[in-house]
């Protein structure tokens, strides 16, 4: 018999991340910069895993199914070459995000689009800050940051563009709940979050521009700045339709957005910004930096790492650095740079540096709502909005699970990975195999006995017998909440599933079956360990008292983030696929969404000890 005891302490679970990740704990001021992967085949696999990352953070992993946008006008004011418009679209049944249109006057189209997000300035996307003198370059006088943000939308439609300017949730016009929504690690635990809102926000804002008859679908764009260039970097990464973006003063190796709407579940696990701006490549990309704020390195550090990606596709020439001085902005220089970058890539050419002509705007008139338009009810609290982000990804889970089990498998195992933290496994080269196994997975320092009792038991039928212990302490949410914890670490649940899933992938490389068993606090890592990789084999799991079903039970023993919206233990059962299973130690009668997880399971509230468990085996 091999016996192997494997221990995940607690300075390991408190890791950044992925196994070959140096860095230690991190927070969102963590230095942390990609390393461009040395070809074009190994940056696409890395690329596929983080667009998952991204959308399995925001709560869009499966993609849920897209309601229509109602799209309403209640306000237009021409001016002498452009238009604005007040727009409503409504991205979930009863939630509306709001902006303003900017439209060419007196153009032909079909026009180019720009979506565009705001930051967090004080009065969002109607924020209109005079801009300063001009600063000379370093070592010059850094001149003062400063925001004009209609003229985004002003330049570019003199231009000939249609841009829609956009709330972040919260702001003006776009109400319904707060900016501080989504703000706990319960939250989180359930694939709820503002930054997944916003992501969402921004991907039915994309679908709006293609929607219109006088917008090109192949030449769309995104820019903002700040917590804007923060959204403008992960739609450019999981949008396709995005054909050129312009992030601002926010790619950076160390501060990665310090509001709780840059931050989500699980999104910075052994990533960051850089990386993630990278995923735009080879579209065009211009990134703008300042040198009065956390983007100061970009054009020595950050930004060659985005051109060394690009360089694997022989675009080199599609991306671009410029950098400005000044504190944090959306500036004029700023402005310029990103107009000419759009005219250049999208626009119908004409001129290499297009300049910001002076205009006047009547931002009171731009408001959405009003006593005599005011919005439709709808939805009108964050619990609201959170039940009907969970239903929705419910629903997308369901849809999914009423299909093929081989395709339940190829769409949520990774995605369950991805919400342990795990990296994709490797390929591995498939021998003809014979044998049986067995993987015994028992708490930290405890059920040593029963662990031995149960090897010695059956190992006169198993040609590899294993014992794996994995830390199985009680986490402290507060904990895990603060400074954002879980966006840029995996958990410690997260650590000791994957114990499991790296174990179990290493046995089944040498044996025709695998069972686990998975002994009190532990049996849960043990499912969704077993969960993770794909094995034959049988399943004995401990639930020791905590109902799967009831998610504040779930919490402190099992948080990983996203676990719950990518189906918790009903998905991990159903990745068993066809294995013989026994779940015992349930507190009560199973639910009937676990037993339909798993046909043919056997459920029991009581509890099983060491020979119980070692007949089971045996009388296979």
């Amino acid at each position: 018999m091999r016996r192997i005891i494997m221990t995940v302490v607690m300075a390991a679970v408190t890791s950044s991340g992925l196994a070959d990740d140096p860095i230690g704990i991190r927070d969102l001021n963590t230095h942390h910069c990609m390393a461009p992967p040395a070809t074009r085949a190994a940056w696409e696999a890395r690329a596929s895993e983080l667009r998952r990352r991204i959308l399995v953070g925001a709560g869009l992993w499966p993609m849920p199914e897209k309601s229509p946008l109602n799209p309403t006008v209640t306000g237009r004011t021409e001016y002498a070459d452009f238009v604005v418009e007040n727009l409503a679209i409504e991205t979930l049944p009863g939630f509306w995000l709001c902006g303003n249109l900017y439209l060419p006057k007196g153009k032909q189209g079909p026009f180019p689009a720009i979506a565009n997000p705001h930051g967090h300035w004080a009065k969002g996307r109607l924020e209109m800050q005079d801009d300063v003198e001009k600063a000379p370059p370093p070592p010059g006088k850094m001149g003062d940051g400063r925001a004009n943000l209609p003229a985004i939308g002003v330049d570019l439609a003199r231009e000939g563009f249609v841009v829609f300017a956009y709330d972040m949730v919260g702001y003006n016009d776009t109400n319904q709940v707060g900016h501080g929504f989504a703000g706990t690690l319960e939250h989180w635990f359930g694939g709820v979050s503002i930054l997944g809102m916003q992501l969402w926000n921004s991907i039915r804002a994309v679908d709006y521009l293609c929607s219109r008859p006088d917008v090109d679908r192949k030449r769309i764009g995104v820019t903002g700045a700040s917590g804007g260039g923060s959204q403008t970097f992960l739609l450019a990464a999981v949008d396709d339709r995005i054909a050129a973006s312009v992030p601002v003063n926010m790619v950076s190796a160390t501060m990665q957005g310090g509001c709780l709407c840059e931050n989500g579940p699980g999104l910075r696990v052994g990533t960051d910004n850089v990386e993630i701006a990278a995923l735009a490549a080879p579209r065009p990309q211009l990134v703008i930096a300042a040198t009065g704020d956390w983007t100061k390195n970009v054009p020595t550090e950050e930004w060659p790492a985005i051109r060394a990606v690009y360089d694997l596709y022989g675009a080199g020439d599609r991306t671009a650095c410029r950098q400005f001085n000044y504190g944090h902005n959306y500036n004029i220089e700023s402005r310029e740079a990103m107009l000419a970058w759009f005219v250049r890539w999208l626009g119908k050419g004409g001129h290499d540096a297009p300049r910001e002509r002076p205009f006047t705007l009547d931002t009171p008139a731009m408001r959405v709502w009003n006593e005599a338009k005011p919005r439709p009810a709808g939805i009108s609290s964050d619990r609201e909005l959170t039940e009907a982000l969970r239903s929705r990804t419910a629903a997308a889970l369901a849809k999914l699970a009423s299909g093929s089990q081989a395709r339940f498998r190829e769409v949520m195992q990774p995605a369950l990975r991805t919400a342990l933290g795990m990296p994709d496994p490797p390929a591995r080269q498939q021998a003809p195999l014979s044998g049986r196994s067995l993987l015994i997975v028992r708490p930290k320092g405890s059920m040593a006995r029963e662990a031995d009792q149960i090897a010695e038991a059956v190992r006169p039928r198993m040609t590899d017998v294993r014992i794996v212990e994995v830390a199985s302490d009680l986490i402290e949410p507060k904990e895990w909440w603060d400074k954002f914890r879980s966006c840029y670490n995996v958990t410690p649940f997260g650590l000791a599933a994957r114990a499991v899933a790296d174990q179990l992938g290493e046995m089944a490389a040498g044996s025709r079956r695998v069972d686990v068993v998975g002994l009190g606090r532990a049996g849960l890592a043990a499912l969704f360990g077993r969960a993770a990789v794909t094995v034959r084999g049988g399943l004995i799991v401990d639930m020791d008292g905590t109902d799967p079903m009831d998610e504040a039970a779930m919490l402190p023993r099992a948080y990983a983030p996203c676990l719950m919206a990518v189906g918790g233990v009903p998905t991990a059962l159903r990745l068993a696929g066809a294995a013989p299973t026994v779940v015992f130690g349930l507190p009560t009668a199973p639910d009937r969404a676990l037993t339909d997880a798993k046909r043919g399971m056997l459920c029991s509230t009581e509890r099983w000890n060491a020979e119980a468990i070692a007949r089971r085996l045996t009388a296979r």
